[in-house]
């Protein structure tokens, strides 16, 4: 394999990585839909806490460093705060 394939390969597991966070936020705008109709607040730091954890155990048993599972938990959780303050935002127009 050529290093360009390499690269190809890689951009388009990009791709896919940022089609699976479109999927998430997806998610997450269900989430919020229900947390408007119940008066919530959008962080959650038990669940944030669960998440960060989360991925610290998948990339450790993928054999990857856990720490850096948790700093894309971080990155996930606060690109889902924002999305939910722009969900509400454009809510209150």
């Amino acid at each position: 394999m050529t290093i360009e394939e390499s690269r190809r390969e890689i951009d388009r597991v990009n791709k896919r990585i940022a089609g699976n966070v479109r999927d998430r936020m997806d998610e997450v705008l269900k989430i919020m839909d229900f947390k408007d109709r119940e008066d919530m607040d959008i962080r959650d730091e038990e669940r944030e806490e669960k998440v960060r954890q989360q991925f610290e155990q998948l990339f450790e048993d993928k054999k990857m460093p856990p720490e850096r599972g948790r700093e894309l938990a971080d990155v996930l959780i606060e690109t889902a705060v924002d999305v939910q303050k722009e969900f509400l935002e454009d809510d209150e127009k």
